[in-house]
């Protein structure tokens, strides 16, 4: 995977950094997932995509061939709040 934060910074640009809090949302529907214990989802390219939206993320994303681009998964019981919760503390380091 590309470090595109300093890719981009070795073309000028400033890198600004966006806490989002405790918040969850999927990027697929929107819909808030802070206080749901709804286990599932997938990252898609950059995008967290809730349980509800992973299957057909995933049947599109084979009818394109595109599932390299499934870059994680939800471990088997993990809530879609901590998966993403997950996904923000490896990409602090």
């Amino acid at each position: 995977m590309v470090d595109d934060k300093n890719f981009f910074k070795s073309l000028g640009f400033e890198i600004i950094e966006i806490d989002p809090g405790p918040h969850v949302n999927c990027d697929f529907c929107n819909e808030e997932y802070m206080d749901s214990d709804e286990c599932g989802g997938i990252l898609f390219e950059s995008k967290a995509v809730c349980p509800k939206c992973a299957p057909q993320c995933e049947m599109m994303a084979k009818k394109y061939k595109e599932e390299r681009f499934i870059f994680d998964r939800a471990k088997p019981d993990e809530k879609f709040k901590d998966f993403v919760y997950r996904i923000r503390e490896k990409e602090k380091k």
